[in-house]
Order: C-alpha cells, then structure tokens, then sequence
C-alpha cells in the first residue's frame, strides 16, 4: 500500500459532487456526498444489536450517567436488529432516509437499550463483508482510500503530519489493514473509497451510521443479497 501526498486524485469526487451551501436551509443530500455518475445507489446502514443488560426499553441515553475516561459505556452486546425491524416495532416509515436519526426525532431521544452503529465508520465484520462483495467487480484494479482529516486528528498524537488527512493506493485487502492503525481506537474504514477505473465508490460521513455506495445494477444487487448487510435504494435526491 503506498500512502500519497498529492491528493489530486481526489478531485473527481470534489468535482461530481454538488457543493453544499450552508447558509442554505435544506439538508444535505446523496448528489452533495457521493459522484453524480452512478446509475444506482444505496446506503448500507451499520449494525444495531439489542444492549443485555437493559430491561428497561423506555430509558433514552440522555437519561443515562454519562461516560467518562474512569467508567466507560459498559455494553452487552444481545442480538442484533434492524431498521427494518424497528420501523415495524415503533410504526414508522421504512424510508431511503432512514438512520438512527429517524428513531429519535420520532421517540423523543436515543433508547438506550440499543446499541446503534457506529458514526464515521463500518465496524470491522461489515467492512470484511463489503470487501469480499467488492473483490468480483474490481478484479485486477487498484484502490484509492481517503481518511478525512476529522477522523485523522482524533486518532494520531503527531496528526501536524496528516492536515490533508491520509490518502493511500494500493489493493482491495488493504483496507483491513488500515483498520486499526492509529494511536488509540484505530482508523476504522475510509471516508472515501474506489476502484481505480471508478466503477464503484463508498462513503461514510464522520457523523453518519450508514455508508453509501455508488455501482452498477450487479453490484447492488450483490449488496442486497447479502444476509450480513441492511441496505435501502436511495438516489441523488435522498435526503440525509
């Protein structure tokens, strides 16, 4: 894997996706996170596993102590569950723009018995999951992987180094190598990732528990078919 310093293999990205205005009152949608060039797109949301040690499905996280450095989250982690599952559970709409977000506008906060997925990143079953689907459409191409500088400057004591952030090139696997370095939890996946000749691209926001991809008709059915991943259809107009 061979870390890069010029970025400008970058820029298509910049270039196909439409700029947000933040003075604007709309929210960001897939056309301002993802290229405008693929003729499908979905988003893969992270995992959700039910908490063992709360009975209680009333209590939000608000109402719960706080972590801290001396007494972490303690979690036990149950059976997992899905959106799917808990739109039915609450009578919510199962939407292109459901996300954790969803259940607390409509609950009144997070509940606390379950523990939602991660912000920033696919945890690591999902992100071995996504390679091995990946590995059949991108064949002898390399990759390009780009860590935002919100995720490098939380990880790195030394982050002066990475202001750009990380940009590296290099195979498929790589990616699960890159997981855990760092100097405390550990990178996790990429912000931004692609073959080489752009067939596909994923992109995990640094506040975002969903991942979305851009492909062809196979690949997204490939996604789809895959017992190890909740994906919903959304489109450039999908509200995030």
């Amino acid at each position: 894997m061979l870390r890069l310093k010029d970025v400008n293999e970058f820029n298509w990205i910049k270039e196909e996706t439409v700029r947000i205005h933040f003075d604007s009152e709309d929210s960001p949608k897939v056309l301002n996170l993802m290229p405008n060039r693929y003729e499908y797109y979905c988003k893969i949301l992270h995992p959700v596993y039910l908490d063992k040690n709360i009975k209680d499905e009333s209590i939000f996280y608000s109402q719960s102590e706080p972590p801290s450095e001396d007494k972490p989250m303690d979690f036990n982690y149950g059976k997992r569950t899905t959106f799917k599952t808990l739109a039915e559970k609450y009578n919510l709409p199962y939407t292109k723009e459901i996300s954790s977000s969803t259940l607390a506008s409509a609950l009144g906060g997070y509940p606390r018995y379950l523990i939602l997925g991660g912000e920033g990143s696919t945890d690591e079953n999902t992100l071995r999951e996504l390679v091995s689907i990946f590995k059949p459409f991108t064949k002898h191409e390399q990759c390009y992987f780009k860590y935002d500088y919100l995720k490098v400057i939380n990880e790195f004591h030394d982050f002066q180094d990475f202001e750009t952030g990380l940009f590296y090139f290099g195979k498929l696997d790589d990616v699960l190598s890159m997981y855990h370095k760092g100097d405390h939890i550990g990178l996790g996946s990429p912000t931004y990732w692609w073959a080489e000749d752009k067939s596909w691209c994923l992109h995990t926001n640094y506040d975002a528990d969903f991942t979305l991809v851009g492909g062809n008709k196979e690949l997204m059915e490939a996604l789809f078919a895959s017992e190890e991943l909740e994906c919903v259809e959304v489109d450039l107009d999908t509200g995030m």
